[in-house]
């Protein structure tokens, strides 16, 4: 008796689906989509030695696809409804041209659809493998904003190309199938779909909560509530920071007692050298303070050479990126600016044409960049080429040994860190001084390739972790061997080397979903090591105070005797005494911007939702306990009224040096106007 109802239900469902080929196909097409995207996820989070997030599958279970296969079942019937509500639609017109226009729009934007869907669920899953994230809003916004169309294109292969052209196939079957066949497929579907149901009931778990949303959700869903997180269907009149008119200002940076002392700080500078100095910078990619000397557990430390280095050096031991994603982190090291405080990147622009330190170093240096990885996707390009560097070697033009990895769902590509070091070894022996030398490395960054026994400190173990710290130690080789080839080949004595991190690296703290760097802005996505070794004009000293990537530029050329207009640049030499700034700042890709004091107070708040909240480091080194802002009001203030004035200030800026005009006449304009025409 209980299954009589049960069955006139199925077969009510059936017809309803049944009744129409437009509504029965979708039906089909979209719950194929799903389960093939959900078994697909499955198959690859078992077998792939590189998981999102560093998740267990095995903790918990095959039924993963089963458990929360009831998000795609919502989403299916979502889809569904809205297709009912639309395919009659052409019903109501019935005059022939009107009619014949809206089946032809209304198919259009039906391909159109499942073309999206199928590529937003290849795209997400790629993106787990490839970035620890899912297709969320910021992503969206990064595409839209940062990553030419062609350059996407490049990363499609004939195979994704089936796959996108699969669900039309698919549609297109079964709309030209026989009525009987598609009803028993419309049948089996929902019979399937009911059973899928009932073990997923069955196998709740208390896990469920730990895994990242990421995972769990579908890949609309997932994007839809990212967006609905975001606030994107929310309206809100307040501005997200006070954005200040820029008419009347003289400088980049906002003058007051909110931001800087008023003493004016003592500026003991080392003594003059008669030659001038070759410079090479090693950026290390995705390199977090607190791993490149951890010994904790007995382990050996990662990066002894670099250790050693340190303590003969300028250690600056509290340093922190300009942001959590490499583009503006790279843009500020090269620039002693902060890009902008929002998810558009300045130093990709066409037309980004303040000066860099090539500029101020003048045309008579020979300069050179070289990395083993695909620099258009966290370098910016365009601000160098502008600025006068256009010797760039990286993987599309260096005929060097492939790194790859494959799986089913994407790939990671680089060439041989070490063959790619050599190559900069060579690069740096045919340098006409002076030189500068800027390599950028990529062993620390997701996948951490393997490099075998030469350089692992620690045994594999299925944790991305554990490839991070010996790729660490990679890293550690590669310095010794450029810092041995400089002494050997008497060029250390006339160089400035300056080792540094563009952002810190994740691996879980904090947040489940806390991978790579670019999700929260908590110290382990920030803070990154900086080190300048050159003894003659830099005696080994150790900084326990806060500095930033902007603070590099203005140093290097403090040390150089090299003018420059302060008023033009965000970061301030270390060679002040005291420090004149209160706060150094940083902007997180997730939609954060955040300040630092010099007692370790870090406000932070949030572009999306308007909240704020605060965290002593000195209390409270490991974040763990947020703060109310309320008794730190003057600190939020002054990081929303300089975000502010520093994104107007920057396009202004950026302007008055495309036009050939001095920014200000009343500060230092004889070094701008050296500084444009060492650009020239």
């Amino acid at each position: 008796m209980k299954a009589k109802p049960l069955s006139r239900i199925f077969s009510g469902l059936a017809s309803i689906f049944s009744f129409s080929p437009f509504s029965a196909s979708l039906f089909v097409c979209i719950l194929v989509m799903l389960l093939v995207y959900r078994i697909q996820l499955t198959i690859a989070l078992f077998n792939n030695p590189i998981k999102p997030f560093d998740f267990d599958p095995a903790a918990h279970g095959l039924w993963f696809w089963v458990r929360y296969f009831p998000y795609d079942v919502l989403l299916l019937f979502s889809f569904f409804i809205l297709s009912c509500g639309i395919s009659p639609l052409h019903l109501v017109v019935r005059s022939g041209a009107p009619r014949s226009i809206l089946k032809a729009s209304g198919f259009i934007l039906l391909h159109l659809f499942l073309l999206l869907l199928a590529l937003l669920h290849g795209a997400h899953t790629r993106l787990l493998f490839d970035a620890q994230t899912g297709f969320s809003y910021s992503v969206l916004v990064e595409l839209l904003l940062n990553v030419p169309l062609a350059q996407l294109a490049t990363f499609i292969d004939l195979k994704d190309i089936l796959l996108l052209l699969f669900p039309l196939g698919l549609f297109w079957g079964m709309m030209l199938c026989p009525f009987a066949f598609r009803t028993w497929i419309v049948r089996a579907s929902i019979g399937s779909i009911i059973l899928l149901l009932f073990f997923s009931v069955l196998k709740t778990s208390s896990h469920g909560h730990r895994i990242p949303a990421d995972i769990r959700l579908n890949p609309a869903l997932f994007l839809l509530s990212d967006m609905a997180g975001n606030g994107l269907f929310k309206s809100d009149g307040k501005d997200r920071y006070v954005k200040i008119d820029m008419e009347n200002e003289t400088t980049l940076q906002p003058i007051g007692s909110e931001f800087r002392n008023q003493m004016k700080p003592i500026k003991i500078l080392p003594p003059k050298n008669d030659h001038l100095w070759n410079i090479i910078f090693f950026v290390m990619e995705s390199v977090g303070t607190r791993y490149m000397f951890d010994t904790e557990h007995g382990n050996p430390m990662p990066m002894p050479f670099l250790h050693t280095l340190s303590k003969e050096s300028w250690h600056l031991k509290k340093h922190f990126t300009s942001s959590n994603i490499s583009t503006k982190a790279n843009f500020s090291l090269l620039s002693g600016l902060y890009d902008f405080f929002h998810q558009e990147t300045f130093g990709i622009r066409a037309d980004a044409r303040v000066p860099s330190i090539h500029n101020y170093l003048g045309g008579h240096y020979d300069r050179f960049l070289v990395t083993p990885s695909p620099i258009q996707w966290y370098f910016p390009t365009a601000f160098m080429n502008n600025s006068g560097l256009t010797e760039m070697h990286h993987f599309a033009n260096l005929n060097l040994g492939k790194r790859e990895e494959l799986h089913s769902l994407g790939r990671y590509i680089g060439r041989d860190e070490v063959q790619t070091v050599d190559y900069f070894i060579q690069r740096v022996s045919k340098a006409k001084e002076p030189f500068l030398g800027i390599y950028l490395s990529f062993a620390a960054h997701l996948p951490y390739f393997d490099y075998g026994p030469d350089y692992r400190i620690r045994n594999e173990d299925g944790r991305l972790i554990t490839r991070y710290y010996n790729n660490l130690n990679l890293l550690d080789q590669m310095l010794r061997r450029i810092h041995g080839h400089l002494r050997k080949g008497g060029l250390l004595e006339r160089t400035i080397f300056v080792i540094v991190g563009d952002h810190g690296q994740a691996f879980g703290q904090h947040h489940s979903d806390n991978y790579m760097h670019h999700r929260y802005s908590y110290n382990e996505n920030l803070e990154t090591p900086a080190i300048i070794y050159q003894p003659t004009l830099f005696r080994p000293r150790v900084f326990d105070v806060p500095t930033s990537h902007v603070d590099i530029l203005p140093t290097l050329l403090d040390a150089m005797r090299i003018p420059y207009p302060p008023a033009y640049l965000d970061g301030e030499s270390l060679f002040h005494h005291p420090l004149r700034r209160k706060y150094i700042f940083f902007y997180g890709h997730e939609g954060t911007i955040s300040s630092l004091d010099t007692q370790f107070v870090k406000t932070q708040s949030s572009l999306k939702n308007q909240k704020c909240w605060v965290f002593d480091l000195k209390k409270d080194p490991l974040e763990k306990h947020p703060l109310d802002c309320s008794s730190y009001e003057s600190q939020l203030d002054a990081l929303r009224r300089f975000v502010g004035f520093h994104d107007a200030g920057l396009v202004r800026y950026n302007e008055s040096v495309k036009e050939k005009k001095r920014m200000l006449e009343a500060e230092g304009p004889p070094e701008i106007t050296r500084a444009l025409a060492r650009g020239r």
